[in-house]
């Protein structure tokens, strides 16, 4: 593709994508603006303000979003490969060690549950997967981050909630400082640098700096400000579809993709006669469309780099996406449905305390003349105690303060009420004690059904995980991320008794390993304790040496040879055979 036509096609991605989204960009801005207690529309509070009158604030919404994503934090999951085949098995354990690893050298958990937080509060979590070669120029390193929901736009028309299924685009801009731009593409230097040759529309803010939102230095700065401009740079990941040739291997399943230039002489080979070098007879010519995988980065008109295929044979988008609800492209967050009970609470309870305001000081009604000084009474005439002296003759009395309002306080309770019916999150959820007595059993049903009500949030987090799950695990099977010596070092090595080249294939990956999720574990060893706890719970005989074997108990020398000397002593005081 040429280069204009290349740049013309991201210009179409980003103007549908940045349409596209906005809607939701508006209402996810809201909702955040309403988890952190900015509730009031800003002309409703200038009008308050003016008026004399309080604007509070009573925000229900932040137990609720922490109650949600402090259940998420207690019930982490961790990846596993689980064999479908008995001979897989070791590579799945191999597999599941190796996405331990990476999780815990990124601290994935805790990006995982940010992910989780973003979602419920703006409608969309972001999870990014990368391979960086700061640490290790060689192999590089898996990173595991979560990506703020505001720097990731996604195809819009994407109609499937695994965006691998039917988005066109992904596209992440960033801020990215001059000099480290020009050290990564030293090649476009001239170009990065030469203003003139960027470019860029005259609103576009495509650059920016420390003293200026515009494209010239500002000659007037003080000199002490660094002048360190920063570029907004533009990372389209996409996919195109084309028609090409593979060579399978019908016996192991691999297939090569067979090179356009090289098409004839393959094609000759296959009508060959079999060789000990090659046999034609075990392998089939197959013509198929196929997505390829392209990561373009541009700054204005730039195109700084343009990579296909930047994982090898991976085309899944290395972004993924969390939504507590998705229907049909539409995407909600927890806060949406919970932002006009809110502002009914916070405006009937600013309503109730003005009328309390008014009612202390009611006023007076007097003849004219009742008081010498009438400022008195408009200085003091509410506060306790005081003494009002009036002249003979005159009639003085306060004004009788207008009941307050039930209907406020009945609305600021409805309110608060359904506010917990929306989201499901119940008294019992949020740990407040119910007005009437409950009995134990009748607490747990309320418990339960609070939980249930938001089963469908943890069950997409759960998909989107799953999500992410696969693709970390093709990351470490395709991909040279792991040398073997960092497998040795990284992997018990009782499992490395197995030809560590077949953790590519095809038959391991999509025949033989499924990939799932487990209870959160620090280790992978501690997952394997408990799995075999389970066991022993289920009432399988499994010897407690076993047992105590996999465990990382302290002492554990010591535990095994107390069993081992009572087994041996129990051994001893059996009867000889026959007695």
């Amino acid at each position: 593709m040429r280069e204009i036509d290349l740049l013309k096609k991201l210009k179409e991605f980003w103007s549908e994508g940045d349409s596209g989204n906005q809607e939701w960009r508006h209402r996810a801005t809201n909702s955040f603006k309403f988890y952190k207690g900015d509730q009031w529309d800003s002309d409703d509070v200038s009008k308050l303000e003016s008026e004399g009158r309080p604007h509070l604030t009573f925000n229900h919404i932040f137990p609720i979003i922490n109650l949600l994503s402090g259940f998420q934090r207690q019930n982490r999951q961790d990846i596993k490969v689980y064999p479908r085949k008995g001979g897989i098995r070791t590579i799945a354990e191999v597999l599941t060690e190796l996405c331990k690893h990476a999780q815990d050298t990124s601290n994935g958990d805790y990006e995982h549950s940010m992910c989780f937080y973003d979602g419920i509060i703006g409608g969309k979590g972001w999870l990014g997967l990368d391979v960086s070669y700061q640490h290790d120029p060689l192999n590089g390193d898996i990173v595991i981050e979560r990506l703020s929901p505001f720097d990731i736009i996604e195809d819009p028309n994407a109609k499937e909630y695994d965006l691998n299924k039917s988005a066109k685009f992904i596209i992440r801009p960033f801020w990215w400082d001059k000099d480290e731009c020009v050290l990564n593409y030293p090649k476009k230097k001239t170009e990065i640098l030469g203003e003139e040759n960027l470019g860029l529309e005259p609103d576009s803010p495509e650059i920016s700096s420390v003293e200026t939102d515009t494209y010239q230095e500002n000659q007037n700065a003080v000199v002490d400000i660094p002048k360190k401009f920063r570029y907004r740079v533009k990372e389209y990941w996409w996919k195109s579809y084309e028609r090409r040739k593979f060579l399978i291997n019908v016996a192991t399943l691999e297939a090569k993709r067979i090179d356009s230039s090289k098409e004839d002489l393959t094609e000759a080979l296959m009508r060959r006669k079999p060789t000990a070098e090659f046999d034609p007879r075990i392998y089939r010519i197959k013509e198929r469309v196929i997505p390829t995988l392209h990561c373009t980065t541009t700054v204005g008109s730039i195109i700084l780099e343009d990579i296909e295929n930047p994982f090898g044979e991976i085309t899944l988008f290395p972004f993924f996406r969390f939504c507590p609800y998705w229907i049909d492209g539409k995407v909600m967050g927890v806060v949406d449905n919970l932002k006009d009970p809110q502002q009914e609470i916070n405006k009937r309870v600013s309503q109730t305390l003005h009328h309390l305001n008014q009612s202390a000081n009611s006023g007076w009604v007097m003849d004219k003349g009742a008081v010498d000084d009438k400022s008195v009474l408009e200085d003091f005439g509410s506060k306790p105690g005081v003494v009002i002296e009036k002249n003979p003759g005159k009639d003085l009395a306060k004004l009788t303060p207008t009941p307050l309002s039930e209907g406020h306080l009945r609305l600021a309770g409805l309110g608060a009420e359904n506010l917990k019916v929306i989201s499901g999150v119940n008294a019992d959820l949020l740990g407040q004690r119910p007005e009437r007595q409950e009995s134990g059993v009748a607490m747990e049903l309320r418990h339960r059904q609070g939980a249930t009500t938001s089963e469908i949030v943890f069950d997409n987090f759960n998909y989107t995980q799953q999500i992410f799950n696969q693709a970390l695990v093709e990351l470490i099977r395709k991909t040279n991320v792991y040398s073997e010596e960092e497998i040795k070092a990284v992997v018990d090595e009782s499992k490395l008794d197995v030809d560590l080249a077949v953790l590519g294939s095809l038959k391991v990956g999509r025949y033989g390993i499924k990939i799932s999720q487990s209870p959160n574990m620090p280790t992978t060893r501690m997952a394997n304790f408990q799995a075999i706890l389970e066991a022993v719970k289920s009432g399988l005989p499994i010897d407690p040496e076993f047992v105590i074997e996999l465990s990382d108990l302290p002492n554990k020398e010591a535990i095994l040879a107390d069993l081992k000397a009572k087994k041996q002593q129990a051994m001893a005081m059996q009867p000889p055979p026959g007695a």
